[in-house]
Formats: structure tokens, C-alpha cells, sequence
């Protein structure tokens, strides 16, 4: 058989080329910005228009409101994880103490000392993480308002831009007519008017070149002229109104409050009082003594109104206080085309308005547990009645009544429901 002919390897490019000294790299020096000299056309408008007025679900924009929504959810749920771990270890240590006095011992052992100092340090750990979490959770805040903003600060751009164009086509028309105007009287004063004639030539040279030179508002200058006036509108507010009134901050602080006081059914305090004078969190705040609003013993039922039936997926909403099974209140609003009156207060709902109440689920899981532990008789907790499945929660106090305001957004059982 005949050899085959091989190819001779051609030796690397890259290694010939003799490597250039370290002396040889000199940065590359940028010029200066310059400031576009005309403006934008229809075209690159129309461009910049359909930025804030895509509605596609697939935008950038929309992803990045997604992203945003798990950070919320997934710094709330860990917020209530960890404050509940802590709570579970300060139950072990009474438990550990109670059986001790039980036994008539006075000084703790060894045991009970080491998980004294755990539970300390812990405790420390924890109220950290707590607070770094609630001010991540800002910062979210803080992006998600920025992102709202993003289209009413392209559209003013937009309109920045258009204004800035009719301002030229203008100065340009205002131009010609005066040209138009000083050769008529040119013509109509003859050689007589030869200084005039001559002061109009010169005026008619200079006028291109100050059209070419006149300034020009560049779309970076636009943009950065109307983030800023949005920041600032968004920075005069108040933390409370930043914060206190939106529905992701709202949910954040009740699993919170709920994590830490599940055990002495202390009250959520007033969201006027979440954040003191200078918007700094106000993480002692207690319900206050006012004598606005007089609440009593609360009883939150744990079945649902409609299903009589303890409620596995609570459902509450944002137009009055009461909670149901989440199959139960689809049903029952889908038979009325999607919005009807609630089955309790008459208040009326649209599916919208309902959202999975992750504190009241907490709630009915802790009430569960309790049951649990009542019958392995693991702990002082009595299991709840078969026909008892309410849950006592808050006490007799005075606080203030928050108004009504509208928060910043809603969210939705199902997309497709409306």
C-alpha cells in the first residue's frame, strides 16, 4: 500500500510572533466626551419610546423584577427559619431549667451551662443576621422602586429629546425668516445701504456656524438629568412611606414578629412606629396606648369559612381581614365570574387580591406541632380540641389605627385570573 503523505505541522503563529516587552503596553488614552452636535431623528426616537412602553413578558425589565421578587421571598423565609431556630433553643433551655427545679437542684449542671452560652451566642448570631437581612431587604425595596421608575424616566427622556428638537427646528426657521427679511429690505433700500448690506452678509456667513455649534443635550445627560430628579422625589419620602406601606416590607415584619413572638402572642406594633425620626429601624417599637382603636382578644379561626375544613393553603387578602382555603375561595369567586362579595363581611374581592398568608400558615404549622407534642406528651402544650381549631392570639390593648393607603402592588393567585 502506498504511504500516506503527512502534512509537515506548520509551527504556531502565536510563537513566532516575538512577544512584545512590558515597556511596549501604553494605556490608551480615551478622548474627552464630546456632546452631540445634532438631534436624534424619528427614528432613533421611536427606538427609545418603545423601551419604556414594551408590555413584553419576556423583557429584561420583567426578569429583573423576578429576580427581585425571590430576594424578598427567600430573605423573609429566613428571617422567620433562623428567629424560629432561636426560639426553639430558648424553649429547650426553660424545659432544661424547669425539670431542674423540679428535682429541687438550684445551680445548673454542666449541660444546662454549656447550652446557656449557646443560646447566647446564638442569640447574638442571629439578631445579626436578623438585622442585615431587614437591610438587604431595603436595599430590594429600594431597586424594585427604581425599576418601576425605569419607563417614567425613559419617557422623559423621550420627551426631552422631542422638545429638544422642536427648540432647534425653531431657531432654524427663526433664522431664515430673518435672512428672508434683511435681503428684502436689502433689495427694497438699493446701494444706498451698503452698511446694512455688508452687517447682513456677515450675520448670513455666521449663521451655519452657530447653528452647527449651538448645544445639543446628549441622551447620557437626559438620562442621568431624569434618574436624578426620580431619586430625589423617591429619597424625600419617608421611611415609613418607603417602607412601612409596601406589601414586601409588610410581610417581612410579620414573619418576623411572628418568629420571635410566637410563644407570648405580643401584638405587631403600629407601622407608624417601625422606624424612628430619622428612618432608622425601630426594632424595640411596642403597640401603643392610644385610645384610637380599642382591640380585643382576637381568636384567629384556623378553618376555612367556606370548607369548615383547617385550612392547608390560607389564602387572605388585601381588601378585608378574613382568610380562606385557597381551593375553596377560587371556587367561589370563579362562579361569579372571578370577583364577588366576601362569603363574611361582604367586602368586595377579586381573585387578585388574595395572596398565600405565610403567617398564618406559620400559625396553623405551629398549632400542628403543638397538637403533636400535646399527645406525645412531650412537652406542657394541650392538643387542640377536634372541635376547637382556633388559635388565641394577641391581648387587650390600645393601639393606633393605620389608614387605609394604598401599597405599591398587589399580587395575584393566578396570572391568568383576573
Amino acid at each position: 500500500m502506498p504511504r500516506l503523505l503527512q502534512r509537515p505541522r506548520r509551527p504556531d503563529a502565536a510563537a513566532e510572533r516575538p512577544r512584545p516587552d512590558a515597556d511596549d503596553h501604553v494605556p490608551l488614552e480615551l478622548p474627552s466626551y464630546e456632546p452631540p452636535s445634532c438631534p436624534m431623528d424619528d427614528k432613533t426616537k421611536d427606538a427609545i419610546k418603545s423601551l419604556y412602553s414594551n408590555r413584553d413578558p419576556d423583557s429584561s425589565r420583567r426578569q429583573y423584577n423576578k429576580h427581585l421578587e425571590k430576594s424578598t421571598e427567600y430573605l423573609s423565609t429566613i428571617v422567620g427559619a433562623i428567629n424560629d431556630t432561636l426560639r426553639t433553643r430558648r424553649r429547650s433551655l426553660a424545659r432544661m431549667a424547669e425539670k431542674r427545679r423540679e428535682r429541687g437542684e438550684q445551680e445548673p449542671d454542666e449541660n444546662e451551662l454549656s447550652l446557656q452560652q449557646y443560646v447566647a451566642e446564638l442569640e447574638a448570631t442571629i439578631n445579626e443576621l436578623t438585622d442585615s437581612s431587614e437591610e438587604a431587604l431595603r436595599v430590594v425595596i429600594d431597586y424594585r422602586a427604581e425599576l418601576e421608575d425605569h419607563p417614567a424616566v425613559l419617557e422623559k427622556v423621550w420627551e426631552g429629546l422631542d422638545e429638544q428638537r422642536r427648540s432647534q427646528q425653531g431657531e432654524r426657521a427663526e433664522r431664515a425668516a430673518r435672512r428672508t427679511e434683511r435681503a428684502s429690505r436689502r433689495v427694497a433700500g438699493g446701494d444706498d445701504q451698503d452698511e446694512n448690506r455688508a452687517e447682513a452678509d456677515q450675520v448670513d456667513e455666521e449663521a451655519p456656524a452657530q447653528e452647527n455649534t449651538s448645544r445639543v443635550t446628549g441622551i447620557k445627560e437626559l438620562l442621568e438629568a431624569a434618574r436624578k430628579a426620580k431619586l430625589d422625589e423617591y429619597e424625600a419620602l419617608s421611611a415609613y412611606e418607603r417602607y412601612a406601606r409596601h406589601n414586601d416590607y409588610i410581610k417581612f415584619k410579620q414573619i418576623w414578629h411572628d418568629a420571635v413572638h410566637a410563644d407570648d402572642n405580643v401584638p405587631l406594633p403600629d407601622a407608624t412606629t417601625w422606624f424612628d425620626e430619622l428612618g432608622r429601624p425601630n426594632k424595640g417599637a411596642v403597640a401603643n396606648d392610644d385610645d384610637d382603636l380599642v382591640v380585643e382578644r382576637e381568636i384567629i379561626d384556623l378553618k376555612c369559612p367556606l370548607s369548615l375544613q383547617i385550612m392547608k393553603e390560607p389564602y387572605s387578602n388585601h381588601q378585608c381581614r378574613h382568610t380562606f382555603e385557597k381551593s375553596a375561595i377560587l371556587e367561589f369567586l370563579r362562579s361569579s365570574g372571578g370577583a364577588g362579595q366576601c362569603p363574611v363581611c361582604s367586602k368586595h374581592l377579586r381573585i387578585r387580591d388574595f395572596y398565600l398568608d405565610e403567617v398564618m400558615l406559620r400559625k396553623i404549622k405551629r398549632a400542628e406541632e403543638a397538637a403533636n407534642r400535646g399527645v406525645d406528651n412531650t412537652s406542657d402544650i394541650e392538643p387542640e380540641d377536634e372541635d376547637d381549631s382556633s388559635l388565641i392570639v394577641g391581648r387587650t390593648t390600645h393601639i393606633k389605627k393605620e389608614k387605609d393607603r394604598p401599597r405599591r402592588r398587589m399580587e395575584e393567585l393566578d396570572p391568568e385570573d383576573d
